[in-house]
């Protein structure tokens, strides 16, 4: 399973690449066949990573909505940078979305193509009927919040420092 834009692969982690990223995200890049253009993960990561595993371990059925999709420049092979959803809520259809790119690939349009397809796919699945798609920014994070605004979304509020972003499905 990947998604393919103009320039990228979007390639999800299993729930055992995931496992394998705590331990050498390099070696796990090499299995896949990719370079990695960053370092290994640091602790921050280790722990988001980390809760991504728990919660695939409790909802194996809908893996790709919460695991870190990789961003992978197609002529290089390389990992640039990883986008993913925080988990669907099977109630409201809402899930959120987060991203980072690594600094020397930022402000090519690398994140907004990949985000752009990726809520195009999250909403033409049909189990779970995804009907939301939300994100979260730091007031003075501009690039992020260009990158949302491309992609679709649109400013919900600001509050406590943080904008509100959302971008609802097509009837």
């Amino acid at each position: 399973m990947l998604i393919e834009t103009q320039r990228l692969w979007l390639v999800p982690l299993t729930l055992e690449e995931l496992r394998r990223a705590l331990t050498s995200k390099l070696q796990l890049a090499e299995e896949l066949g990719f370079q990695l253009y960053s370092s290994e993960l640091d602790d921050k990561m280790k722990s988001i990573y980390q809760i991504k595993i728990d919660k695939i371990e409790r909802d194996k059925e809908n893996y790709l909505f919460y695991t870190f999709w990789q961003l992978v420049l197609k002529e290089e092979k390389m990992i640039i940078g990883e986008v993913g959803f925080k988990g669907v809520s099977q109630e409201t259809g809402e899930l959120e979305v987060g991203f980072g790119t690594e600094e020397r690939f930022r402000n090519k349009g690398y994140m907004t193509e990949a985000l752009t397809e990726l809520i195009k796919w999250a909403f033409i699945q049909e189990k779970p009927d995804i009907k939301r798609i939300t994100a979260l920014t730091l007031k003075d994070n501009i690039p992020s919040q260009k990158v949302l605004e491309k992609a679709g979304l649109m400013l919900k509020h600001e509050e406590a420092g943080q904008v509100y972003w959302h971008v609802d499905k097509s009837k």
